[in-house]
């Protein structure tokens, strides 16, 4: 499928089929799920239903600013990241028919090719443009922060865009790591703290020991045992989140690490993430339930995630989304995600659902949030 040039002033677009065939970008890449390698791997996958992808390369000369964003076309129950906010949520299927994601749910944050207000309406008349043109029933932009989501609804008035929507959808996790562990136990909740540090040091006691594997050391060989993990513990909440493909492929994203714990030298947990610019982002967790030590690996697996981040230099460390009661517990802070909607035609049904979505999670997350927090 040959896609047209989609330019605006001062922006020029173009289309590629593959995200390595477009040109070098030269935005500094804030996430991991930004990168190029990221775009690659997802491009592959089945675990998320991709029926299509496509990926538009912005240059805008009055910046200097080049960035390649990814679009994929999934089925309406493609994404099982978003399956599990509907599942989360106990809301019916959203999505009337096939929707176009910029960027995947699955991936923590998204944002590419809204750098400038001219890149932003770009990103946004191509977007849909190509939603319409694929039939799609949704263009999604999940995963930002108020200011890129400002930008976008900024964008899509600039644009002449129809019904767009600016939904709360999520809340990521994040907290500074200081210099060293003392400092680190310091930024745990004194009501927690003592808790906590007694489940880490029986956890050390009991034999457990911190495995980290990366692509140079032996991460491969690791992921067909923890990915059964990986899925086992979503399926606990409800949801068939990852697949194997999705942990084979993503190896190739720049500092990809499995956090093992490992008992007698079987793996009885792991956390997959990445060691990314000064952070570290945990991204998908597994445990094994039928162990012993079962009930110690999470808190144990996550204490011992800050104490190599710091061994490694890393300044911040991301947990991550849901399970906010325990990463409130652990002294992680709350950065509320948004998603931005644009609805192809006159869809008040699908409104109605997605504005639902949005209040139920909201509802969810509002204990743990503080209370000046803008849902």
């Amino acid at each position: 499928m040959t896609l047209p040039r989609t330019d605006v002033p001062q922006v020029t677009a173009r289309w590629y089929e593959h995200p390595d065939d477009a040109p070098a970008d030269t935005r500094r890449v804030l996430h991991p799920s930004r990168t190029r390698a990221w775009a690659r791997a997802w491009s592959t996958l089945t675990t998320e239903r991709v029926l299509e992808h496509h990926h538009l390369h912005l240059a805008d000369p009055a910046t200097g600013d080049a960035e390649t964003v990814p679009f994929f076309l999934t089925t309406a129950d493609g994404s099982p990241y978003w399956t599990s906010q509907e599942t989360d949520a106990d809301v019916p299927p959203v999505w009337p028919g096939r929707v176009l994601y910029a960027g995947s749910p699955h991936a923590e944050y998204s944002g590419a090719g809204i750098a400038t207000a001219a890149m932003a309406v770009t990103t946004t008349r191509a977007g849909l443009d190509l939603a319409a043109r694929l039939g799609a029933s949704a263009l999604v932009h999940p995963g930002l922060d108020q200011d890129q989501t400002d930008r976008l609804i900024a964008a899509a008035r600039a644009a002449g865009a129809g019904q767009v929507l600016d939904l709360a959808t999520d809340v990521a996790w994040t907290r500074i790591l200081g210099p060293t562990l003392d400092q680190w136990w310091q930024g745990v909740p004194s009501r927690q703290r003592r808790d906590i540090r007694r489940r880490w040091r029986r956890g050390t006691e009991a034999g457990l020991v911190l495995d980290p594997l990366t692509t140079s050391c032996g991460i491969l060989d690791a992921v067909p045992a923890f990915a059964p993990l990986a899925a086992g513990t979503a399926d606990r909440h409800g949801t068939r989140l990852y697949g194997l493909d999705m942990f084979e492929q993503l190896v190739a994203v720049p500092g990809t690490v499995l956090l093992a714990a490992r008992h007698d030298g079987r793996l009885v947990g792991g956390i997959y993430g990445w060691l990314y610019d000064g952070c570290l982002y945990l991204w998908a967790s597994g445990l094994d339930y039928d162990h012993s030590l079962a009930p110690l690996v999470y808190t144990w697996l996550m204490c011992e995630s800050a104490r190599w981040a710091i061994d490694q230099g890393a300044i911040l460390i991301d947990a991550g989304r849901a399970n906010h009661l325990a990463k409130l517990r652990l002294g992680y802070r709350p950065r509320i995600l948004r998603t931005v909607v644009h609805l192809i035609g006159h869809q008040p049904a699908t409104e109605r659902a997605l504005r639902r979505l949005s209040k139920r999670l909201g509802d969810q997350a509002a204990p743990f949030l503080p209370t000046a927090a803008g849902w």
